[in-house]
């Protein structure tokens, strides 16, 4: 199994690449940060996928108060406005990937054409975990 996610990580462009059991770091953090490890060594691997807008219900539900309390129409307005806020983001989610390697905690913004690949991951490292299995070989430099 190979495949490579591309997002962001610390507001700048990362990839995490998966080759057999080795995954590849990459990302800057100030510097160029590359992490090679295997998915034996990763802990708590979370995937995480955003489809609801707190913002949008929060507007939405201020909104109804506003035409109950203040003025009808521009609470309606508000809570319409409030409604695409909400259906935007149910059509297009934030993704995100976030696991343990050694003392740092790495979370990738998973671009949408990645997802499917990082939710393979995540399952994948969960089952290794779950299993007890041990690496063949340890991994090589980049």
């Amino acid at each position: 199994m190979s495949f490579v996610i591309v997002g962001q990580a610390y507001g700048r462009r990362a990839t995490l690449e998966l080759v057999g059991d080795t995954m590849k770091w990459r990302a800057l953090r100030g510097v160029a940060e590359n992490i090679v490890t295997t998915v034996h060594d990763v802990r708590d691997p979370r995937w995480i996928e955003l489809r609801w807008s707190r913002a949008g219900i929060a507007v939405a539900v201020l909104g109804a108060i506003w035409a109950v309390r203040e003025n009808l129409w521009v609470g309606l307005a508000t809570i319409a406005a409030a409604i695409a806020f909400i259906a935007w983001r149910r059509a297009n989610p934030r993704y995100f990937l976030a696991f343990d390697v050694g003392d740092r905690r790495l979370i990738l913004k998973v671009d949408a054409a990645s997802a499917a690949h990082a939710r393979t991951l995540a399952a994948r490292i969960q089952t290794t975990l779950a299993s007890g299995e041990v690496p063949a070989t340890p991994p090589m430099l980049p």
